[in-house]
């Protein structure tokens, strides 16, 4: 125990020490988004998931090193380092989504000489869109430069498009299935009945699972400290699960997860200062998943995902087109952008709820879920 506690408590100190200077590093690399739902709108420094890459990095490896020391744990090195490798592949996806940013409106910004401003007319000068390569680059990306009718005009970033990101997610799960994790059979709680996948379990259910996974953390998004704050809940109790049940390997990988977005959250909770990309949501999708299949726990993991689940669903009325966040309004409430309910975030809107109000309503609906879950799995099932 005393292994891990050095371990988190490092990773924890390695996020919080470094996400002052990433702040500053991603501001000055022009990778930063605007605060749609502040009243003065601020451009704060986007990507914050790379500190807790740093922290969930730190921590994992120096648990590792401890341990391969005389006298130390016996732990499956094998598994933890398979772990480790899909979720930094993952990190790197997140990662190039959001240091995809609008040249254009990032320099015309910025350069200036002496009074007179520098007008990059990159659009006039050369034309770009009709570049072969540029095109193929458009139907990948959802276009590179910034989409003039968007109502998102403020925004100096467009990311990925989502069939290369869904893509891209899939070689981060072949270490998983290099090293064998999970179990190819699954038992039924309540009626005893065994199902046994065979060989589509690492060759179709474990990277179809992991694709669902991260893009579902990446959905519910959309208020400061909301991703953040229920994967530190949903990692925190999958750690104990596993604990509790003897995997240990699941255990450290979760709990590595959430020292460092302890760690986080005291720049990301309302209001933030840094926001978490799609690096984070990534990272916590990857880290959490790859616990859930490592210590078996594939049917707890379920369980505490149901608003995650459930924000797949309504996101798939929309066509995966919906907003999470919502516009302003005088009384500091937020309204959504759409007529019908197309996420879990609009429920609390329709309730005329505060932007810190919805992500701590959603926040404490985990927590309870997962409460609900870690007694419902040790002490019933």
């Amino acid at each position: 125990m005393i292994t891990l506690a050095v371990s988190l408590v490092t990773g924890f100190l390695v996020t919080f020490l470094s996400t002052p200077y990433a702040e500053k590093y991603l501001m000055a690399s022009g990778i930063f988004a605007v605060d749609q739902q502040k009243k003065d709108k601020p451009r704060l420094a986007s990507s914050g998931g790379i500190t807790v890459l740093f922290g969930f990095l730190s921590s994992m490896t120096i648990y590792m090193a401890l341990t391969s020391i005389p006298g130390g744990s016996a732990v499956n090195l094998t598994i933890l380092l398979a772990a480790l490798s899909s979720v930094i592949i993952i990190s790197l996806i997140g990662l190039l989504d959001d240091i995809h940013v609008d040249l254009e409106a990032v320099m015309t910004e910025h350069l200036s000489i002496g009074d007179d401003e520098i007008d990059i007319e990159l659009h006039r000068q050369t034309n770009i869109e009709s570049l072969p390569h540029q095109k193929l680059l458009n139907r990948l990306s959802g276009n590179f430069s910034k989409d003039k009718d968007s109502n998102d005009d403020e925004m100096l970033r467009n990311g990925l498009g989502q069939i290369p990101k869904m893509l891209f997610v899939l070689p981060a799960a072949l270490p998983l299935i290099a090293v064998g994790a999970g179990s190819w059979s699954m038992t039924l709680p309540i009626i005893d009945f065994t199902i046994n996948w065979g060989i589509t379990y690492p060759l179709l259910l474990l990277p179809l699972g992991l694709l669902f996974v991260s893009n579902v953390v990446n959905m519910l998004a959309g208020t400061n400290g909301l991703s953040g704050g229920m994967s530190l809940v949903a990692s925190t109790a999958l750690g104990i699960f596993g604990y509790l049940n003897g995997q240990i390997e699941a255990a450290v990988i979760a709990w590595s997860l959430s020292a460092a977005l302890a760690a986080f959250m005291y720049f990301n909770f309302y209001p933030a200062s840094i926001l978490p990309g799609d690096s984070l949501t990534y990272l916590c999708g990857a880290a959490i998943f790859s616990s859930m299949v490592i210590g078996n726990m594939e049917k707890f993991g379920v369980f505490i995902f149901t608003p995650y689940i459930l924000e797949f669903f309504l996101k798939l009325r929309s066509g995966f087109s919906a907003r999470s966040w919502g516009i302003l309004q005088q009384d500091g409430t937020l309204d959504s952008h759409h007529d019908k309910i197309y996420s879990l975030t609009h429920v609390f809107m329709r309730r005329n709820m505060t932007e810190r109000q919805i992500t701590v309503s959603l926040i404490t609906i985990e927590t309870l879920i997962c409460v609900t879950g870690l007694i419902l799995f040790t002490v019933v099932l």
